[in-house]
C-alpha cells in the first residue's frame, strides 16, 4: 500500500535538481538541515549516524503535499503558454527506530525521496509538443548507529525503487513526426546502494557531522533510448540516482535556540543520464532556526542551490554524449525543468501527549525562468540558430504533517 501511494502520485517534484530537500515535518521546516541536528527516526535519510542519538524506541509517519506550478510556450516564442497539469503530488514517509543497548541503535525508513515531470497534454494544438513524463522513487533505508558518549557512527544499506515514463507526441508541432510511447506506460527499476554517516560533539552545545550517500545505478527498460530515438538521436537509458556528500552543524545555545546548517553536494555530473544531458554537479547551502519551549516548537529556514542544468549553445558542434544541442536543451527545459534554486520554509510542532507529538511545515520556492535555444532540435534538418526559443517556468509549494509516537 505505501509503495502504490508513492507510485500513484501524479509525479514528486523536489528543491534540488530531482531530489526532496529534506524528509520529515521538522527537517523541512528547518530549511532542509538534519545532517547534524536529530529529528528522531527520520534523521537516517540525512544521515544514518544521527540515530546515535536517540532515547528510546519510536515511529514517525508523514505525508507531504507537494504543488508545483510549471509552465512552458513550446514553440510559440511566448505567444502561447500552456500549464502543466502534474501541479498536484502525495508523498507519503514512515520511520522506526529503536535503541538496542546504551551504543546500539537500529532502524528502518522508507520514503518518496525523487521524481520530476510533466503533463502538456492538454496544451495548445500546432505549437506544443503534447509531453508527459513522470520520475517517482522510493527509498528503503534500514540502519544501524554506533555511539559513544561525545561521537557516533552509522550505516545504511539502501534499496531504491523507480518509475520513469516518457511520452510525447510532437505531430502537432512537427508534422512528420510520430507519437512516442502513446500508451504512456511506465518502466521500473530496482538499484542498491549505501550511506554512511558520522558525528562528533565538540561540546554539548556544537554537533559537527557529514554523511555520504553512493551512487545507486538505474536502468528504466528503454524508455530514455526509445524518446531519443523520436529526434533521431541515440540515448542510453542508464538514468542513475546520483552520489551525495553532506555536512553540517547543530548548535544549541542556552536560551532553548538551536541554529543548524547543512552543506550538500550532489553530483549529478558522473550519474549516468544526467550527465548525457549536460546535468553538473550541484551544490546546495541550508539553514535553519528553531526555538523550543515546554510542549512545543517552532522552526524556520532558508534553502538555496545552484542550477544543476547546462544551457548548450546552438550553432556549435554538436555535443558528442547529448547529440544535437538544441534536443538536450528541449529535453531539459520542457520535459525535465529541475531548474528551483531557493526555498523558504517554517514550522513548528506540540507535544499532544507524553508520547504523541505532532508537527508541521511549509514551504514556498519563488518562480524561476528559463529559456534557451531549441533551433536546432526540430526535425529534419533544423532552424537556423537564435531563431526558435523555449521558455519555462517553475515555481513551488508544499505542506508537510508529522506524527510521531514513543514507546
Amino acid at each position: 500500500m505505501f509503495v502504490a501511494s508513492v507510485t500513484a502520485s501524479t509525479l514528486a517534484y523536489a528543491t534540488n535538481g530531482d531530489t526532496m530537500m529534506s524528509v520529515g515535518a521538522e527537517n523541512t521546516a528547518l530549511g532542509g538541515t538534519g545532517v547534524a541536528h536529530f529529528v528522531g527516526a527520520e534523521s537516517t535519510f540525512a544521515n544514518p549516524a544521527m540515530l546515535g542519538k536517540s532515547t528510546g524506541r519510536e515511529v514517525t509517519g508523514g505525508l507531504v503535499v507537494f504543488r508545483p506550478s510549471v509552465t512552458n510556450d513550446g514553440m510559440s516564442g511566448g505567444a502561447l503558454v500552456a500549464n502543466s497539469a502534474a501541479n498536484t503530488s502525495y508523498i507519503p514517509d514512515i520511520s522506526f527506530s529503536s535503541r538496542l543497548d546504551d551504543k546500539l541503535t537500529y532502524g528502518v525508513a522508507m520514503a518518496g525521496i525523487a521524481g520530476m515531470g510533466v503533463d502538456y497534454t492538454g496544451a495548445p494544438k500546432g505549437t506544443h509538443v503534447a509531453a508527459k513524463t513522470a520520475l517517482s522513487i522510493l527509498k528503503v533505508i534500514p540502519t544501524i548507529a554506533y555511539n559513544k558518549d561525545n561521537y557516533g557512527l552509522g550505516f545504511s544499506p539502501v534499496l531504491q525503487y523507480g518509475l520513469l515514463a516518457i511520452s510525447y507526441d510532437t505531430s502537432v508541432a512537427m508534422p512528420g513526426s510520430l507519437a512516442v510511447n502513446a500508451a504512456r506506460k511506465a518502466s521500473s527499476h530496482t538499484g542498491f546502494g549505501i550511506a554512511l554517516g558520522g558525528y562528533y560533539n565538540t561540546s554539548p552545545a556544537l554537533t559537527l557531522a557529514a554523511s555520504y550517500h553512493s551512487k545507486i545505478r538505474m536502468n528504466y527498460g528503454t524508455q530514455m533510448s526509445v524518446a531519443g530515438a523520436g529526434f533521431g538521436q541515440v540515448f542510453a537509458d542508464h538514468l542513475d540516482q546520483p552520489a551525495e556528500i553532506k555536512a553540517g552543524f547543530a548548535y544549541a545555545t542556552a536560551d532553548n535556540f538551536t541554529v543548524t546548517a547543512d552543506y550538500r553536494l550532489i553530483q549529478w555530473g558522473s550519474a549516468a543520464g544526467y550527465k548525457d544531458f549536460g546535468w553538473k554537479d550541484q551544490t546546495v547551502i541550508a539553514v535553519g532556526g528553531k526555538y523550543s519551549a515546554d510542549g512545543y516548537w517552532l522552526g524556520a529556514g532558508y534553502n538555496n542551490s545552484s542550477n544543476p542544468i547546462s544551457v548548450f549553445a546552438n550553432g556549435i558542434a554538436a555535443n558528442a554524449t547529448n547529440g544535437q544541442n538544441g534536443v538536450g536543451n528541449m529535453f531539459n527545459n520542457m520535459l525535465f525543468p529541475g531548474i528551483i534554486n531557493s526555498a523558504y520554509t517554517l514550522g513548528g510542532g506540540y507535544a499532544l501527549s507524553k508520547h504523541l507529538e505532532l508537527a508541521a511545515s511549509f514551504m514556498y520556492a519563488p518562480k524561476v525562468t528559463a529559456r534557451v535555444d531549441i533551433s536546432d532540435a526540430v526535425p529534419p534538418a533544423g532552424a537556423a540558430p537564435g531563431t526558435l526559443f523555449n521558455t519555462t517556468t517553475h515555481s513551488q509549494q508544499s505542506y508537510s504533517a508529522s506524527l510521531r509516537y514513543k514507546f
